[in-house]
């Protein structure tokens, strides 16, 4: 039996009060092998840590001065020996199983190299909302589909140049995980693992939204990005969703030229299929609806949201 894998946690410490919550955390982990790297973000004035977090080893890496977000990660990645890496901020917390549960997500996926779950978000006032769902490549740019502490990432890929990029003032985070999505399949595993709580960081993205700070975070990272921007934009899956938007629009002659360059290049993909159906039904077609769903078969499209809608299309039908 092949010994589990060291795991670094890497903590960005401003030395709040809320660290201790996010080691003591770290200390209850199944996963049998973690290495905890603490950098010290607020500078020179962070308190010392013991050398332990529980039964694993903690090294706290010093700063003379204050360290932007990305340079205090970069610090961590520098610091870290572990096979597979995973943030973790010092006002967020993991939940007990959240390493093993996402080492076990990687197990299942041969060749990804990168594991994300959900995660509940709390404020200030203890109100819970779980956030995350599965990565979808062709909305990289626009969405978060997890938090930084939900993800569990090989040291391969730093190996292979992907970096903190000390352009970013905040959403420094997404652009790492765009540069991960260049290089690796993401996993998905369909549960909570770890608690952020949004109220006690001050990067403008939770709760106390500062609109203008991420706005321009967003336009930073659009530009970075932008031939990235057009290929994804060109992609079968952002333009079905765009068709799929069209015909809740009710424009239905846009999408349905949407739907005819779609079919062009992937004309059996069960998606492009079963939004063909949604688009008859909408014209009050039942007849095309109908033989839309006879060529789909069994066969189910891979978007949950259109399984859904389909389903709510087959009971129309049958009533019609």
């Amino acid at each position: 039996m092949s010994s589990p894998p060291l795991v670094s946690v890497l903590v960005r410490s401003m030395d709040r009060p809320t660290l201790a919550r996010a080691l003591e955390s770290v200390a209850v982990q199944s996963h049998a092998k973690i290495e905890v790297i603490v950098v010290a973000a607020c500078g020179a004035r962070h308190r010392d840590l013991p050398e332990t977090c529980g039964a694993f080893p903690l090294r706290l890496v010093r700063s003379a001065m204050p360290l932007a977000r990305a340079a205090a990660a970069n610090a961590a990645l520098d610091a870290a020996r572990g096979s597979w890496l995973n943030l973790l901020d010092d006002d967020d917390a993991l939940l007990p199983d959240h390493i093993g549960a996402l080492l076990r997500a990687i197990d299942q996926q041969p060749g990804a190299r990168l594991a994300h779950a959900r995660s509940s978000s709390v404020d200030a006032a203890g109100h819970r909302v779980d956030f995350g769902a599965k990565f979808r490549p062709w909305r990289q740019l626009d969405t978060g589909f997890f938090h930084s502490q939900a993800a569990l990432f090989a040291h391969s890929l730093v190996s292979d140049g992907v970096r903190f990029d000390t352009r970013f003032d905040i959403l420094e985070d997404m652009d790492f995980f765009v540069q991960c999505a260049q290089r690796t399949p993401f996993a998905f595993l369909d549960r909570v693992t770890s608690v952020s709580y949004r109220d006690a960081g001050n990067s403008g993205t939770g709760t106390q939204r500062d609109h203008a700070r991420v706005g321009a975070a967003i336009a930073q990272l659009r530009a970075k990005w932008s031939a990235l921007e057009r290929s994804l934009h060109a992609s079968a899956e952002f333009r079905l969703e765009k068709t799929l938007w069209l015909i809740g629009q009710r424009d239905l002659r846009n999408a349905e030229a949407e739907l005819r360059g779609i079919a062009r290049e992937r004309a059996d993909w069960p998606d492009a299929i079963a939004a063909r159906a949604l688009l008859a039904a909408s014209a009050g077609d039942a007849a095309a609806a109908r033989g839309a769903l006879a060529e789909l078969g069994e066969r189910q499209p891979d978007e949950p949201a259109l399984r859904a809608q389909l389903l709510q299309l087959r009971e129309w039908l049958q009533a019609t």
